[in-house]
């Protein structure tokens, strides 16, 4: 079990499609999911099973993940914004 607290937005630089309205790693997941929803993320890849050498099934799925960002990115961004 992860005793890591969940992530919160201190301030937006970039939203994308999101809401600026989300605040919690909680909101932004399940605003994630709603737009993926829409977007018929399955349609992208389709139906996906298959048996790997170990006997296990797996299937391929398309997620939205929350991760830190690459530093040289993150100045990358910054540099675009004040452009």
């Amino acid at each position: 079990m992860s005793t890591k607290k969940p992530i919160r937005v201190k301030h937006w630089i970039r939203t994308g499609e999101l809401n600026s309205c989300n605040r919690t790693q909680k909101s932004i997941l399940e605003e994630c999911g709603r737009l993926l929803d829409k977007a018929c993320t399955p349609d992208i890849l389709g139906d996906v099973l298959f048996e790997g050498t170990d006997g296990k099934y797996y299937v391929i799925t398309v997620e939205a993940l929350t991760q830190e960002a690459n530093p040289d990115y993150v100045k990358q961004i910054l540099i675009e914004d004040k452009e």
